[in-house]
């Protein structure tokens, strides 16, 4: 998931509300939309959550590994994005 989907979902939302606010209750049509935004938010969130966690476990295992290859591999792809986060950062 990224900031894309989420920011393409969240427009959707966002222009359905808009076209449902013509014929509809405001405070109730706000706080429908509030609410799906809450759960996409949550769902995106958790989504996010799980990659850092198999990525977290997948560096772990390289690292922990007999196989040396495997370590170095490991060792590349944290310095790589250590470099990517110092690029937006």
């Amino acid at each position: 998931m990224s900031q894309d989907t989420f920011r393409e979902a969240t427009r959707a939302m966002l222009y359905r509300m808009l076209y449902e606010s013509r014929t509809a209750d405001h405070n109730l049509l706000v706080d429908h939309y509030a609410e799906q935004m809450t759960r996409l938010f949550a769902a995106e969130a958790h989504a996010i959550l799980n990659e850092v966690l198999k990525d977290s476990h997948a560096r772990l295992d390289a690292r922990l590994a007999p196989d040396p290859v495997s370590q170095g591999i490991a060792n590349v792809q944290t310095t790589m994005q250590d470099l990517w986060r110092s690029f937006w950062d």
